[in-house]
């Protein structure tokens, strides 16, 4: 059973919520399935997704990057975050669907991990006449531990051609204002996905406008403010977005 679509930076209950790279692919089995079009491509995809072949999902995603057959974009926007966000735990599997959603999960950030390749070189084809992009950093507040959606969020601020950095969660807030004193971003992006983290939210965009220069931008996505832009403006923020094309219409891109 597969619901409605959501950005990236979305999730459900037993669903994964969010929003290594690979220095070598061992193939376990040759390439036995067709290149076919995109909707073949994600039911095989998810097929060895259900089945928690780690192998299969990276080989096949590679190669039909490497082949042309598909953009970043498509495998991230119409593959991967359909398989996290649209899954749904089975009854007979209550007693493990954690379990499951881990898994999968893990699987999927091994893919983005083994495409950013791909994302470098994408960026550069986007971006080849526009110079280097203005300064941006994605992370999550503290305790949040959805942080795939922000991870593959920071690959779309990079095909936008923005130098965009990826923090990550459960990193001290102290750290990271330190941090920003010397980054001097343009953009700071914050992925919360659990409302009991809007607290944590609040708190860390209360002490980065106490640190960052004037102009800094923060912006904010996932499931905790998705549905109610003017809450996470009421916390702090100056934007909620979620899409690439929300991305690539901010200003300070490459």
């Amino acid at each position: 059973m597969r619901g409605d679509s959501l950005t990236p930076l979305a999730g459900g209950p037993y669903a994964v919520r969010s929003y290594l790279i690979i220095t070598a692919l061992i193939c376990l089995r040759p390439l036995d399935w067709e290149v076919g079009d995109l909707a073949d491509f994600r039911e095989d995809f998810l097929q060895a997704l259900d089945a928690e072949d780690r192998a299969a999902c990276v080989e096949m995603a590679l190669h039909r990057l490497d082949m042309g057959h598909t953009d970043v974009l498509a495998l991230y926007l119409e593959v991967l975050a359909p398989a996290l966000n649209e899954w749904v735990c089975g009854e007979g599997d209550a007693d493990v669907c954690v379990w499951k959603e881990h898994v999968r999960t893990s699987i999927v950030r091994t893919v983005v991990e083994a495409a950013y390749p791909y994302v470098v070189k994408e960026a550069v084809r986007r971006n080849l006449a526009k110079g280097k992009g203005a300064r941006v950093v994605v992370l999550c507040p503290p305790d949040e531990l959805h942080e795939l959606g922000a991870r593959m969020v920071t690959d779309f601020f990079t095909l936008a051609g923005y130098e965009a950095t990826f923090v990550g969660a459960s990193t001290p807030i102290e750290d990271f204002v330190a941090a920003l004193r010397h980054i001097r971003p343009r953009y700071v992006a914050v992925s919360v996905t659990n409302p009991y983290n809007l607290i944590a939210l609040r708190k860390l965009i209360e002490r980065i406008r106490g640190k960052v220069p004037e102009g800094t931008r923060v912006i904010v996505g996932g499931r905790a403010v998705a549905r109610d832009p003017e809450l996470a403006r009421r916390i702090g923020a100056d934007m909620v977005m979620g899409t690439f094309d929300e991305i690539a219409a901010l200003p300070g891109g490459g």
